[in-house]
């Protein structure tokens, strides 16, 4: 049972591969030859019991490198002066192997990261950008719907000031000025018409002036006959009643 947990959990603990890496392969990449010896004084100063128990990352990751490049073919005991056990010393070159491969997926995995977070950044940077176009095209967008507004207002303006259309080319104009001038320019015809019938009118409307004169005199004689005759009735009632 305990051989089965520890090969399940050997199963679990598989060291990554490149499809499981962010779903992308890792570069070409090659096991590196072991030439450098061990550094047994370095080693000897490290407590891996205090490494352990308080986490000590830092002098992991100071030592890895002499660890996993290291070569122990050439080793002998310290006490005895025999060769390494075999077995034990596969156990270790598989480990730095493991070591190296996870090494390389590490840096992998950090340039990978600082890649990502460049994208991010510029995504960052268009993002604001976009966003202060988006501002500026807003305040463009205001300024042109008050421009609209008054260019409307102003055209109803105008429309409501037209007063005046040519009859010959239904032209239309800002005033009766405009109208005559352009009647006189473009229509002379029209003009000598316009300008002949104007002078009857205003005959006709001297001789209406005449008329109503004469009719206000006329008003205002009657007006005083009628005065004369009521007061002399007043006084013819006035002597027939004494």
């Amino acid at each position: 049972d305990e051989f089965q947990k520890r090969k399940c959990n050997a199963r679990c603990a598989r060291i990554p591969t490149a499809s499981v890496m962010m779903g992308a392969q890792l570069p070409a990449f090659k096991f590196r030859s072991r030439r450098e010896g061990v550094d047994y004084r370095r080693i000897n100063s490290i407590d891996v019991d205090r490494v352990a128990s308080e986490l000590d990352l830092n002098t992991l990751q100071d030592n890895i490198m002499c660890v996993t490049f290291c070569n122990m073919d050439g080793e002998k005991c310290a006490y005895c002066h025999n060769p390494v056990d075999s077995v034990l010393l596969k156990l270790f070159r598989l480990a730095q192997l493991m070591l190296e491969y996870l090494l390389h997926s590490q840096e992998y995995l950090t340039c990978s990261l600082q890649v990502e977070e460049g994208k991010v950044h510029a995504l960052t940077c268009e993002k604001e950008q976009m966003m202060r176009e988006m501002e500026k095209q807003a305040e463009e967008i205001k300024s042109l719907k008050e421009e609209c507004r008054k260019r409307k207002k102003i055209i109803s303006t105008q429309q409501t000031m037209i007063q005046a259309g040519c009859q010959c080319c239904e032209k239309a104009f800002m005033n009766y000025s405009f109208l005559q001038s352009h009647i006189q320019r473009r229509h002379p015809e029209q003009y000598i018409n316009e300008k002949q019938k104007t002078g009857q009118n205003n005959k006709f409307q001297e001789e209406i002036n005449k008329l109503k004169e004469q009719l206000e005199l006329t008003k205002s004689q009657l007006e005083t006959e009628q005065q004369v005759y009521r007061t002399r009735l007043s006084q013819v009632k006035f002597y027939f009643a004494t």
